[in-house]
């Protein structure tokens, strides 16, 4: 049984005093989950390497720039990689949230008090609230800036995460999973029962995480709810088993469910209503369910050829992690990088995160003659224009964002973001910037273009 004593190395995420190395690790996609209080703070995949951060608030002493977080914390690792925390910060940042935490030198690292919204609460009965950290279904012995992740590891960060709950995991049954990374979407027929199962991981695991998720240690789980997400306007995501269509599972974990509407359908398996829970919420599972007379999905990955599901409701739209670099990095070689210095260019935009939403092949953004427009740099004012060649399946924002050059492990800042149009005019402090241009479309793939370089001088006038 895992004691709160046992868990201050374990989720203690971030921090070191190694210089990094002048070869940086190319970033990884990997698959971050943050269960809090009552809803699913964030869940997709992301891009990340490791990089410094900052605790929002209980660090003081910590430099603007943040404390390294790239696995040679305590020297752990030799080199520098992607980590759990930083690439939770990376996730959080994307939907406008921040973490906290408390610095502890000894072990070069942070113990996470927060995320979002949901703060630790040493009061709770049995014991305290406090947040944990599994990587592949199994609990960390060391911080979060200290283990480094490899491209497909799953992070999953738990509030209350020491209450002897097990921890759930939601497939198809005609997934039949048995290792790798999970199965996140699914294929259903309109009207006709669709089969899941839920397993959990029980609490008896840790030090060392398998070196990809798997379904080994796993049984299956009675008496799950499996129902309908409900997705917030911030983003966050709420199991409603109170919902008609939640079902329970049976002794060997599984049960069936009827989808009687074509098109997404997004669930999770819980047990308890929210705030109540007794197990530890299990991923989402997107389930794909073609009008009737449309043809069936042809091959793996299952959505491929579903194309009424190709439109996710404007309310339940994925909240992915950006391909582009979230550490602060530049977006990787075609994804429509180019100097938008006023000469027509084309990008495609919309790389989809893998196993987090519908295939390549549906329809994806295209835009073109990118304009970087600097000639009230002066007065810190550059406007920045596009035009949309195509919307693929539908655009649901973009951002434009800047990175500080001459400095450090400095981040993009975002300075603008729009649910439509197709220009901004950004006001920036002096100094030297690098500009990038993301979209994300309506399946919640995103992708970045870097537009170019811009300098504002330090004499000003307004």
């Amino acid at each position: 049984m895992r004691t709160i004593v046992a868990t201050l190395a374990v989720a203690i995420p971030l921090l070191t005093t190694v210089a990094a190395p002048a070869a940086e690790a190319a970033p990884s996609e990997v698959n971050v989950r943050i269960e809090g209080r009552t809803e699913t703070l964030f869940e997709g995949s992301v891009l990340t390497d490791g990089h410094n951060v900052r605790a929002a608030d209980s660090d003081p002493s910590a430099p603007t720039s943040g404390r390294p977080c790239d696995g040679t914390n305590g020297g752990r690792n030799p080199t520098p990689g992607p980590t759990p925390t930083a690439a939770s910060v990376d996730a959080m940042s994307i939907v406008g949230e921040s973490f906290d935490g408390q610095w502890y030198p000894g072990f070069d690292d942070y113990f996470v008090k927060r995320w979002g919204p949901d703060a630790q609460d040493p009061a709770a009965p049995g014991g305290g609230a406090y947040w944990g950290l599994l990587v592949n279904d199994v609990f960390t012995s060391v911080g979060g800036c200290q283990y480094e992740l490899d491209g497909g590891d799953e992070v999953l960060w738990v509030y209350d995460a020491f209450g002897d709950r097990p921890t759930l995991a939601l497939f198809s049954a005609a997934a039949a999973y048995a290792s790798g990374p999970r199965p996140l979407t699914a294929t259903a027929q309109l009207a006709t029962p669709f089969a899941v199962e839920v397993v959990s991981y029980e609490d008896d695991q840790e030090s060392v995480p398998p070196a990809a998720p798997g379904r080994s240690g796993s049984i299956p789980y009675e008496g799950a709810e499996v129902a309908p997400v409900v997705t917030g306007a911030n983003g966050f995501q709420r199991v409603d088993t109170a919902a008609p269509a939640t079902e329970v599972t049976g002794a060997d974990g599984k049960a069936e469910i009827v989808f009687d509407t074509a098109g997404w359908h997004r669930i999770k398996a819980t047990v308890g209503a929210s705030g109540s829970e007794s197990a530890i919420r299990s991923n989402r599972l997107d389930v794909c369910v073609p009008a009737t007379g449309s043809p069936a999905p042809p091959m793996a990955p299952p959505l491929e050829g579903a194309s009424d599901c190709a439109q996710l409701p404007a309310a339940d739209r994925v909240r992915e992690g950006e391909v582009g670099l979230a550490g602060g990095g530049e977006p990787g070689a075609g994804e429509g990088e180019g100097d938008a210095s006023g000469s027509p260019g084309v990008g495609s935009v919309g790389r989809p995160s893998p196993g987090s939403g519908p295939p390549s092949e549906a329809p994806q953004v295209r835009i073109g003659e990118l304009k970087l427009d600097r000639s009230r740099v002066a007065r810190g004012r550059v406007r920045v224009s596009w035009r949309v060649l195509s919307p693929g399946v539908g655009i649901d924002r973009w951002r434009i964002s800047s990175q500080r050059l001459g400095k450090k492990d400095t981040r993009y800042v975002s300075r603008a973001t729009e649910t439509h149009g197709s220009s901004a005019t950004l006001q920036l402090p002096p100094g030297a910037y690098r500009l990038r241009l993301t979209i994300v479309d309506a399946l919640g793939r995103s992708s970045s273009v870097v537009l170019g370089k811009v300098v504002v001088p330090r004499a000003r006038r307004d």
